[in-house]
């Protein structure tokens, strides 16, 4: 409850300072309307006793009102921050209850053929990644779904680790760095095109040499006209003159709507991240992580200020999709020509940088919803990667996506390479929420992230899962051909790399009994051979058997169903040994089946 506290304490503060603020939008409102008024008033009832009062008390009016508006605007932008900070804390409050479907999913990160994340639900509704995402911009929300598919190293998990934990009690920084992008609707834009344009080949040659020019013509043509208009010479004069600017201009059209292609639309995403960047530069970090990734943004030149400097030149170019501005401007002055050639100076110096600039904003980001999701779970753990294999070692372990409430958690401890543990128990009983509960916690442990549990320790592992298995018309596969080829990528990964976990659920169930229980006692042994690990979730009680035949390599555990007359009902809680009893048929007998 005391963070539940705290978010509503926080939604009230930034609640009522933008009603505070919203009270003097409206004063300044007012003001700025009645100041319009009084000055064109004011200027109508003087203008006949003295011009030059009458004048004055306009332009003093129209200053007043100048001043105003600016007011007006920095007053709204204030307020729609602090709106901002009350949504962002009342989704979090939210997210505490278990509610965290306001956050971007990362559905299009979903791929069947990944190692686990199809199985283990990272990407999609109620995904981990929703659960955890609180980024804004793309190249974060990219890179938080590209570290939960692909396991840090070792030191690099260790540097995370140290960076959310000192993230985590910087609550009033980490939700301005969301409020940011929060307060900028182009923040999350795509800005592969933009990378590509200042990390390709340079469009304008001879910068220097195109700009003599385009000053000449300039200078020939506003000279011209300016002669034209004051001696009243022929306008058709101007024809020869006009025309060869025209086609000077879309001699190098086709230059320019590449250029154009790639930046248009991109200033607001760049005025984002240079706010993003700034808050960043502004800030003092201790951890090693956060001193590197600081140091990207700190020189000689402050980088917001060159991201801020793209945006408006971006800004400027993009003025030619307003065709009746765009045709005096290119007419006289080459103005998308001198946009392009600005730009094209700007690639030249940081050509290099802009990658590394998105990257080390990007890392910032998902580091602070690490830190989010620590500051929300005070009571999870910051696991502890070991470089034996294999150690799995888990305390109070439970689904991260199951709300604190009503979540069971349980104890596992696995050692030594070359073992499987099977896990049996009744339908519903919970055989597959723990498998995905080692599993989602490992790949939080892998990430960099905190786990849910009091304590886990897990060794540097591949996970790779076979749970979720079904046909696919599409492709003409049928689930048990599916299943078989998943298996035969698990093999094949463990016949070159058996650091593995793998996590397979009901093995060949696309089949009858007797083959599937000795194909998968031929799997196990086999896996076992390799030196993996493996935990199996059944209801085939005779695989529990093997523990006979492979002493020190099966370890068998259960979940357990209580019964209570004809009514059934479960704990959850992992149980060492085999089960003894299955609720089919009573379920049987509830649906209407006579046993």
């Amino acid at each position: 409850m005391i963070r539940h506290d705290f978010y509503n304490n926080r939604i009230n503060e930034f609640r009522k300072k933008a009603e505070i603020l919203q009270k003097r939008e409206n004063r300044i409102s007012l003001a700025r309307l009645v100041t319009f008024l009084s000055g064109i008033m004011l200027f109508f009832v003087l203008i006949s006793f003295s011009v030059t009062i009458a004048a004055t008390l306009l332009g003093m009016s129209m200053i007043l009102f100048g001043w105003l508006v600016k007011y007006h605007s920095a007053t709204e932008q204030q307020k729609n921050f602090f709106r901002h900070l009350e949504i962002i804390n009342s989704r979090e409050l939210q997210s505490l209850e278990g509610n965290f479907n306001e956050f971007p999913d990362g559905s299009v990160h979903i791929c069947r053929d990944h190692e686990n994340s199809y199985d283990l639900d990272l990407f999609g509704h109620a995904s981990l990644f929703q659960f955890i995402n609180r980024t804004t911009s793309k190249p974060a929300s990219d890179m938080l779904a590209y570290w939960l598919k692909s396991p840090a190293i070792t030191e690099e998990i260790a540097l995370r680790q140290q960076a959310f934990i000192e993230l985590k009690p910087a609550i009033e920084w980490r939700q301005k760095l969301n409020a940011l992008g929060y307060t900028n609707t182009h923040a999350g834009d795509d800005p592969s095109e933009l990378v590509k344009w200042a990390r390709g080949e340079e469009h304008f040659a001879n910068r220097k040499r195109l700009k003599t020019i385009t000053y000449a013509l300039s200078l020939f043509a506003i000279s011209s006209t300016i002669l034209v208009i004051l001696f009243s010479m022929p306008a058709g004069l101007l024809i020869p003159v006009y025309s060869i600017n025209f086609l000077f201009y879309f001699s190098k059209a086709k230059k320019i709507s590449v250029v154009h292609n790639q930046v248009t639309r991109s200033s607001e995403m760049l005025g984002s991240y240079a706010s993003t960047i700034k808050l960043i530069e502004d800030e003092n970090f201790e951890c090693l992580k956060l001193k590197e990734l600081h140091a990207i943004f700190t020189g000689r030149e402050l980088i917001s200020e060159r991201i801020k400097f793209l945006s408006k030149l971006v800004n400027r170019l993009d003025t030619r999709l307003n065709i009746m501005v765009a045709i005096p401007l290119n007419l006289f002055f080459f103005w998308d020509i001198q946009c392009c050639l600005a730009l094209e100076k700007w690639k030249s110096r940081h050509h290099n940088d802009i990658l590394k600039w998105f990257s080390g904003m990007a890392e910032f980001e998902v580091l602070s919803c690490f830190a989010n999701m620590a500051f929300n779970h005070p009571d999870w753990a910051t696991p502890e990667i070991s470089k034996e294999y294999f150690i799995l070692n888990a305390e109070n372990a439970g689904h991260p996506l199951i709300p604190a409430g009503h979540r069971v958690n349980n104890n596992i401890t696995i050692s030594g390479s070359g073992k499987t543990v099977i896990i049996t128990g009744s339908n519903m009983s919970g055989k597959s929420t723990f498998l995905r509960t080692i599993g989602v916690n490992t790949v939080l442990a892998l990430a960099g992230a905190p786990v849910c549990a009091s304590s886990f320790s897990v060794s540097h592992v591949q996970v790779f899962s076979s749970m979720r298995i079904s046909d696919s018309l599409e492709d003409n596969t049928s689930s048990f051909y599916a299943e078989l080829k998943r298996l035969a990528a698990i093999i094949k990964t463990a016949e070159t790399n058996p650091r593995m976990l793998l996590l397979l659920d009901e093995i060949l169930r696309g089949t009858n009994s007797n083959d599937r229980y000795t194909g998968s006692v031929a799997l196990i042994k086999q896996l076992i051979g390799y030196q993996t690990v493996a935990v199996v979730a059944t209801h085939d009680l005779r695989l529990a058997g093997l523990a006979d035949q492979l002493p020190g390599k099966i370890d068998n555990y259960h979940f357990d169903v209580k019964i209570d007359g004809e009514e059934l009902y479960f704990d959850y809680r992992l149980t060492s040994g085999i089960c003894t009893s299955m609720n089919a048929s009573i379920l049987m007998k509830k649906m209407g089946i006579k046993m």
